[in-house]
Parts: C-alpha cells; sequence; structure tokens
C-alpha cells in the first residue's frame, strides 16, 4: 500500500537534536514520493492531542508518523489504539526505546525506508491506570530517574547517567503486593515494571522474555538487593540476563494489581506520572498497528 497522506508529528525539542534539518529533510521525502503531508510541531500540553485528533477527523490519513522519543511515540500512539491507522516512527528521542525493541533503524534516512516499505502489523499495549502505555511502565527507581531527568536543563544519555548515580546512593527500596491471574508477589522491591517488551532507552534490558505481540505481557520486579551488588546488578541488565538473578522474579498475566503503599513515583514510556496507591494494569492484545521494517 502506497503512503498517499501522512500526518508527521514532531517534538522539536526531543534528544537536544536540532529539528530544522530534520524538518526539511522530512518535508523533501515526502514531496519526492508525491505524499501530502501535514507536519506538526508538539507544544507539550492538550493541545497536541485536540489537534491530532481534529486533523483524523477532516484528512483521512494512511499513517501517523512519530518524530522524537518515546514521549512523542506515546503521544501518537494513542490517538491510534484501537483504529487501522499505523504509526511510524522517526526515532530521534534521547533513549528512543520501543522503536529499539522493534528493530527500527535509529538513522533518519533508514526509518524513512521502513515508512516508505509500509509494513504495518499489529502489536499489544497496556492500560495502566486507564492511560495507554506502549513500551514500559514502572514504579520505583527508574521512575525517580524519569521524574529528575525530566526536570533537567540539558537532555542525552550523560544526563540520564548523572541522575541515575546521584540516586542510586541513598535511594531506598520500597514495599509493594503484586496480584495478577498468574501469581503475586509480597515483599520490598527495587523497582516494579511492567511491559511486554524487552528494553529501555538506555539499552538496559529488563525483561528479555518480553514479547510485544504474544497477548500477554510481564510484570518484572528487581528486588532489594545490597547496594554493594550494583554494579553486578547492571551488568545484567546490560548483557540481558536479569531474569537469571536471584533479585528478580518476573510474572508473565493479563492483568496485574501492584499496592503501592508507600506512594513510590511512577512512570509511563518515559514521561512521570502522579504517585498513587494502587496500579492497574491490562493488556490490550494487537491494538496498535506500527510501521516494521
Amino acid at each position: 500500500m502506497p503512503l498517499n497522506h501522512a500526518l508527521v508529528v514532531i517534538n522539536p525539542i526531543s534528544g537536544d537534536i536540532d529539528k530544522d534539518e530534520i524538518e526539511t529533510l522530512l518535508k523533501a521525502f515526502c514531496e519526492s514520493r508525491q505524499t501530502a503531508f501535514e507536519l506538526y510541531k508538539t507544544v507539550g500540553d492538550e493541545t497536541d492531542e485536540h489537534y491530532i485528533r481534529d486533523y483524523q477527523k477532516r484528512h483521512p490519513v494512511d499513517a501517523v508518523v512519530a518524530v522524537g522519543g518515546d514521549g512523542t511515540v506515546n503521544l501518537v500512539a494513542k490517538m491510534l489504539i484501537g483504529s487501522s491507522v499505523p504509526m511510524g516512527i522517526v526515532p530521534l528521542g534521547s533513549g528512543n526505546g520501543l522503536s529499539k525493541d522493534l528493530k527500527i533503524p535509529q538513522t533518519l534516512p533508514e526509518s524513512l525506508a521502513v515508512i516508505e516499505k509500509f509494513n504495518a502489523m499489529p502489536i499489544d499495549t497496556l492500560a495502566v491506570n486507564g492511560l495507554p502505555c506502549v513500551h514500559i511502565a514502572d514504579v520505583g527507581f527508574n521512575a525517580v530517574i524519569v521524574d529528575r531527568y525530566a526536570k533537567e536543563d540539558t537532555r542525552g544519555f550523560a544526563t540520564y547517567a548523572w541522575s541515575t548515580m546521584r540516586e542510586f546512593a541513598d535511594y531506598q527500596p520500597a514495599h509493594y503486593q503484586i496480584v495478577t491471574d498468574n501469581g503475586g508477589f509480597e515483599g520490598l522491591a527495587f523497582m516494579v515494571a511492567f511491559t511486554n517488551a524487552n528494553a529501555f532507552g538506555s539499552n538496559t534490558i529488563i525483561n528479555p522474555a518480553g514479547i510485544i505481540n504474544d497477548g500477554k505481557f510481564e510484570v518484572c520486579i528487581l528486588k532489594e538487593f545490597p547496594k554493594f551488588e550494583g554494579v553486578g546488578v547492571l551488568y545484567r541488565l546490560l548483557t540481558g540476563d536479569i531474569d537469571q538473578s536471584l533479585h528478580t522474579e518476573n510474572i508473565k498475566c493479563t492483568r496485574a494489581t501492584i499496592h503501592n503503599p508507600q506512594h513510590q513515583l511512577l512512570q509511563i514510556d518515559g514521561e512521570p506520572m502522579e504517585s498513587v496507591e494502587t496500579i492497574e494494569v491490562a493488556i490490550r492484545p494487537g491494538s496498535l498497528n506500527v510501521l516494521m521494517p
């Protein structure tokens, strides 16, 4: 199927990357293929959702393309969940976690080639307290880092790494009670992630067994561990065998309730959320079409 009409949603500040040249290249790509397009720059409030929704009502499109990081991907995805219109991804954020898990190339020319190929495939998404999650949500340590990172003046891996090291020394595990349709957990944990994907944008692999279209998701529990074992835990996260650690427990399920009595921070797809005592997670099988390699 040819790409005749696209809405291109670009985040002008994602990843600390100058988007002027990117915008020029995107326009040239669409024009050279005689693709009608509208380029919309996000402003970071509810205006973005209203614009995307209204544009689709007025102009039937073949795809909506997210140009940015995981936050931009989440914005576009939640406008498309449950519809037949696919999402294209041009990864230009700091982490680009979902695009990496989907094996979408991380360079502009190659990611545009994927969009031109127009191979749409359905993936599962999650509902986290009713909010859409297309990659990874978690409560605990990583959510603290995401919150701190969002408040920094600069972006990029160096800022993320510095935020992580700064918080690790003083961070204390919290108590959680987890109930799923396939078992549960109660005790102290460093963090609890819920995802059917594999890795954070930092390339740390929290869920090696995750399959993004199997109709299930994993609750990944990184339990309390001695601080001196932190380097070993990080090594396992980087090498993809964290699920072999004595400090982890993974539960494959279709729904879960996470009781968070200490009101630890929650994040969804790289965006900090309000702390809540109860987190309800459910799978939405095959609910989002994505242009894939």
